[in-house]
């Protein structure tokens, strides 16, 4: 199959990379652009697939960032529905899995990750579900009428959402988290807890240390969940969000520096000139906090892709803003700022409760992070402006 030549070529049709053909387009009028994505979607914003969108309250065209006129008017060709299975560096191209090669002068990785699964006894059955894309939503909103009992395997965000979401529309939810503490690995302990009982107050069952090792089916079809404590949940869905495994294949295999996701600069490019990352699979330096980072949110993948779009056509911008994520369960906000991996002191302003407060990530006497629940949005900016500085608490 002939070769063909692009100016820009990202692959990834996620949000990073929607973005990033916006941000070219942007800064560089006439440079031809190839956008290659595994899925057969227009990019969109994966967000409402655990709230708005599952819970049939948005519909489907809302969903995109913009109609395929855009893209045919700006002249970004779509190869949609392509893997891109090899990057040769040296010929500066990328091989897709039909034969095809398409070659480059600035290449973005925005591969993001697929559903990390597990390999358990009756994994197979009808109404087990894994939520990462858009099919994936649209296949337990249609479940959702005739469930009447289900189980969310993973207490993140994500999982977290999803269960507010069934329990909202009426149907019996359990969240079976592995680790001591939903969302532990992104809020502090005492947080968490109180997190887990307004879930409760709202009706969704929430079981933590607990792990799933095994599913019970009849007739095909999914009917409980084994736990290691030997029970047996009932269940009619069962969605499982166990993480994602990075899609970092291209870049290994063609050398890139990778440590737990392609390390980038502060402007997103790696350690070859040519070559951006951007969103789930791009561990960048965040000058304001002096350390690399990778954060799987919405906003860093947006961010991302606009400023390494950018960067790719000659512009010299950086991220250099704390890393900002959200999250909505029932009509509680969360709204998270900075890096809360490691603090050594967490100082919180205001009750824990839904009426809003907002705690305080320090490390040592410097704020690496804030984290608000319902809080009032001036004061978040006002706190916001201060990560990465000393203060005095």
């Amino acid at each position: 199959m002939q070769k063909k030549d692009y100016d820009y070529v990202i692959v990834g049709g996620g949000i990073s990379g929607g973005f990033a053909s916006f941000s070219i387009r942007k800064h560089d009028k006439r440079g031809s652009i190839a956008l290659v994505g595994a899925e057969p979607h227009l990019p969109y914003d994966r967000v409402p697939l655990s709230k708005e969108f599952v819970r049939w309250e948005r519909p489907l065209e809302e969903l995109f960032f913009k109609r395929e006129e855009f893209y045919r008017r700006n002249k970004v060709d779509l190869y949609r529905g392509h893997l891109a299975v090899k990057l040769n560096r040296m010929k500066r191209e990328i091989v897709l899995d039909d034969g095809g090669r398409i070659g480059y002068e600035k290449l973005l990785l925005a591969t993001g990750g697929r559903p990390r699964k597990l390999d358990i006894p009756g994994s197979h059955y009808d109404g087990i579900f894994y939520l990462r894309n858009l099919e994936d939503s649209i296949a337990i909103r249609q479940r959702i009428p005739l469930a009447k009992k289900a189980v969310v395997v993973g207490g993140g965000f994500i999982g977290c959402e999803l269960a507010a979401s069934l329990t909202t529309r009426g149907i019996e939810t359990t969240i079976i988290e592995v680790m001591p503490h939903i969302l532990g690995r992104a809020i502090d302990q005492k947080t968490s807890e109180w997190l887990k009982k307004y879930h409760e107050s709202k009706g969704t069952k929430v079981i933590t240390q607990t792990s799933v090792i095994g599913f019970q089916g009849e007739n095909g079809r999914v009917t409980g969940v084994k736990t290691s404590d030997n029970k047996l949940i009932q269940a009619d869905l069962v969605a499982i969000g166990a993480g994602i495994v990075l899609n970092l294949n291209l870049a290994e295999d063609a050398g890139l520096k990778v440590e737990n996701g392609v390390v980038v600069n502060q402007k997103l490019r790696s350690n070859d000139s040519h070559i951006f990352a951007a969103g789930d699979i791009a561990r960048f330096y965040s000058p304001l906090l002096d350390r690399y980072m990778r954060v799987e949110h919405y906003d860093v993948a947006e961010k991302h892709g606009t400023i390494a779009g950018a960067n790719m056509t000659g512009e010299q911008l950086e991220y250099d803003e704390p890393p900002y994520f959200f999250s909505d369960q029932y009509d509680i906000s969360i709204n998270a700022f900075g890096d809360l991996s490691k603090p050594t002191r967490i100082v919180t302003k205001g009750r824990l409760s839904s009426k809003g407060f907002i705690e305080y990530y320090l490390e040592g006497n410097k704020l690496a992070a804030i984290l608000s629940i319902n809080g009032d949005w001036d004061e978040i900016e006002k706190a916001k402006a201060k990560i990465g500085t000393r203060v005095s608490m």
